[in-house]
């Protein structure tokens, strides 16, 4: 090979390598600057530092590709024969990329988003072209603790799973839970003190969650439920009594609260049984 030709790529390989090494280092800088001393990372930190990662990886690849382009055209020429293969080898590749450009296109989710893929739900802490990272948010039994769980998905999921995005729950939530007992007392003399009680707690924040709810409504164009709370009497195939208690309240305070009212509910109940039970043996 002429020694201009070497003297060429070598060239070549030497910019490639200035500009890569470069823009990685302003792009530690930058996400050093962004994090500075923060312990813990806000939402609008993590968004800032997947910008600036995204941002520096397609000026690398933008770079590298400008600078080759003559010696890629000429590859891409010869490996025509293998492309096939290269294809099925790099299927996951493909389909991972093929997932980031839906999620984008579709404009659905975002740093700090809770989603729900599948049987995981989480809130999301990091993206990249290939992966997404989220904080694992417990999915049984109507909690919504982090597990301290790290998971992380190929965007590949993306174009065979459905997204659901559970963003406004960060905040407030419509909680339900149930409660079944023997149908011993009057039920609707409960429902009427379990309301009551839903109230009182609901005092402090009942204004928020009503501003919220109606940012929720606006935001999504869906004419969602009421904040009202509810309860709700049914029986099962054996007689016994459901009451299904629904209220909007902050995420954080849901399990809280249903204790709350769990034992508002069952002390009423036993009291109200212990005076029938004492009435019955009166008579």
């Amino acid at each position: 090979m002429p020694d201009y030709i070497n003297d060429i790529l070598n060239h070549k390989l030497f910019i490639s390598l200035v500009i890569a090494l470069s823009l990685s280092g302003l792009r530690l800088l930058v996400v050093r600057f962004i994090k500075r001393k923060s312990e813990v990372l806000i939402d609008q930190q993590r968004r800032w530092i997947y910008h600036t990662k995204n941002i520096t990886l397609a000026l690398i690849l933008f770079a590298v590709i400008f600078i080759w382009w003559p010696e890629l055209h000429q590859f891409a020429l010869s490996i025509a024969a293998v492309a096939v293969a290269v294809v099925i080898a790099s299927k996951e590749l493909i389909l991972c990329i093929s997932g980031t450009v839906l999620r984008t296109a579709s404009g659905n989710t975002s740093i700090g988003d809770w989603i729900e893929v599948g049987d995981i739900r989480g809130e999301i802490i990091d993206q990249n072209v290939l992966a997404t990272v989220l904080q694992e948010v417990n999915n049984n039994g109507n909690s919504y603790a982090y597990t301290g769980k790290t998971i992380t998905l190929p965007n590949s999921l993306f174009l065979v799973q459905p997204i659901k995005n559970l963003n406004f729950m960060r905040r407030f939530v419509f909680h339900s839970f149930d409660i079944i007992t023997e149908p011993e007392v009057n039920t609707f003399e409960v429902k009427q003190m379990v309301l009551e009680n839903i109230e009182k707690y609901s005092a402090d924040f009942a204004e928020l969650g009503a501003r919220y709810h109606a940012f929720i409504v606006q935001r999504s164009g869906m004419d969602i439920p009421t904040p009202t709370p509810s309860v709700r009497i049914a029986t099962t195939n054996i007689g016994k009594s459901i009451f299904s208690v629904t209220f909007f309240c902050p995420t954080q305070q849901a399990i809280e609260l249903e204790q709350k009212v769990t034992e508002d509910f069952l002390s009423f109940f036993y009291v109200r049984k212990a005076a029938l039970t004492q009435q019955e043996k009166g008579e």
